[in-house]
């Protein structure tokens, strides 16, 4: 069963534009697309915001899911939400696919927008809700340090172009019993990411963090997926050696939005794999071996 959801007054949250309508979600012919059938409007297409590969979220046999009305492209003087910005403004489709309901428990619902994650954690730092990186100073979005593009940073107050500490968040919605799993795919950008977290703490440059934010909240930790990525998992317990802080959370997801939710311990990696996964990296349907090979190569986007 679910955790119960935050209570009121320490509501983080992110709600979705227009009004979400349940679907059955019936396949998925490439990584963003789904085609889903709607009660009323019938056949759709809808984009799916997750470059994983969701096998155990999205059967063959299909699911049952939530699609919201895609943002609109913003006007001149306009100031869309955060959420918005985390789409693209141009697209293909007029529905986004934000959420399915769990194979192992039909009363909870698992976020599958990537997109997500910003917001939340944005008004996670704004609140100081995300203790003790509250005391490292005010953050911003989007910096670059070295060769990677971290997602929040502090800046030196006398050189705004140094970062003096860094937080990279990685989404999961993997699960495995009472446990938050990443990655769900052999991930190259992610390894790096938490490399160079180990290096900026080990040159003395400041404090790091690599927060793991679990889209669900029928779980009660989050562990590195060893089994999926050995080098991933071996750069997250390097990091936690040189003291990097890894931290966990949980989402409690609604067919309107999410709530930010409780904090989840990260335990040491996991090197069973999950049920009937593989590290092959599951080609999708639709997919080209060529461009499976492709998209392994280059790591998955997370």
């Amino acid at each position: 069963m679910a955790a119960s959801p935050p209570r009121p007054r320490t509501r983080i949250a992110l709600l979705y534009p227009g009004e979400a309508r349940r679907v059955r979600v019936l396949r998925r012919p490439n990584r963003f697309l789904a085609i889903v059938r709607d009660p009323e409007l019938g056949l759709l297409e809808a984009h799916v915001p997750n470059p994983g590969r969701l096998i155990e979220l999205l059967p063959a046999g299909g699911t049952v899911g939530h699609i919201v009305p895609a943002p609109r492209p913003a006007t001149a003087g306009s100031s869309p939400s955060s959420a918005s910005r985390e789409r693209p403004r141009v697209r293909r489709t007029s529905w986004t696919l934000v959420s399915v309901r769990s194979p192992e428990d039909p009363e909870v619902w698992v976020s599958v927008d990537t997109g997500a994650a910003r917001p939340l954690v944005d008004q996670a730092l704004e609140r100081k809700a995300l203790p003790p990186l509250d005391r490292w100073g005010p953050w911003r979005s989007e910096v670059v340090w070295g060769h990677h593009r971290f997602d929040h940073a502090v800046m030196d107050a006398k050189d705004p172009s140094r970062p003096r500490a860094l937080l990279e968040v990685k989404s999961s919605n993997l699960r495995e019993g009472l446990t938050g799993l990443f990655p769900d795919a052999p991930t190259v950008r992610g390894t790096g990411h938490v490399e160079a977290l180990t290096r900026f703490v080990r040159n003395g440059e400041g404090p790091a963090a690599l927060l793991f934010l679990v889209q669900r909240d029928d779980v009660r930790e989050v562990r590195p997926y060893g089994a999926m990525d050995p080098k991933f998992a071996h750069a997250v317990e390097e990091a936690r050696a040189a003291g990097v802080l890894l931290l966990g959370r949980a989402l409690h997801v609604l067919p309107e939005g999410a709530l930010w939710s409780s904090a989840l311990p990260v335990r040491g990696p996991r090197w069973e794999m999950a049920g009937d996964l593989d590290r092959s990296g599951g080609a999708l349907p639709g997919r080209s071996r060529t461009a499976h090979r492709r998209r392994r190569v280059e790591g998955r986007r997370s």
